[in-house]
């Protein structure tokens, strides 16, 4: 779901919309992040618990926390709840966080043995997401800002979310 929103909300927000659309975006730009934390905790529930000794786990457990605290900073960011005060610049790199926790829950369930398919396809998910930010025009850490190519992976990235979204909804005897 969070893809699909995400896809929808890059498809509506543009420049001169109306009023309800810009509600429909600004109520798409809150579920966003929520669903992706929902995302997380599904795909965290997969990975094995963490040992001292099994960097994969730790891996795992490093990426659930990156991602889950960029998409509450995501949620904080979309209510403006951190509105007019020092830290409102801080929830724009919300997508920092959550792809980095993305792309370690995906090497951490690439790493185990059953579930490498689904770790390769969170893996690729995030580092779709990586190249869609790291050439968006209106982020502030772009590196090479390029709108056609921000806009491709944006879409993928909304496809390859959708596809271990629902890699997560298969029951796991069912696989």
């Amino acid at each position: 779901m969070a893809g699909l929103c995400y896809g929808a909300a890059g498809y509506l927000d543009r420049p001169g919309i109306s009023g309800f659309t810009i509600t429909l975006v600004s109520v798409l730009s809150a579920a966003i992040p929520a669903l992706f934390l929902g995302g997380l905790l599904g795909l965290r529930t997969r990975l094995p618990p963490a040992t001292q000794t099994d960097f994969a786990s730790s891996v795992g457990v490093v990426g659930f926390v990156l991602g889950c605290f960029g998409a509450v900073l995501g949620i904080v960011g979309a209510l403006e709840l951190l509105a007019r005060t020092p830290y409102s610049q801080i929830t724009e790199w919300w997508w920092v966080l959550l792809l980095g926790g993305l792309t370690a829950m995906g090497l951490a369930a690439f790493l185990k043995g059953g579930l490498r398919l689904l770790g390769a396809v969170v893996l690729i998910s995030g580092a779709l997401g990586w190249v869609s930010l790291l050439t968006d025009p209106a982020f502030s850490g772009v590196l090479v800002p390029m709108r056609s190519v921000h806009v491709f992976f944006a879409a993928v990235f909304c496809l390859s979310a959708v596809v271990w979204g629902s890699v997560l909804l298969v029951p796991h005897e069912n696989r």
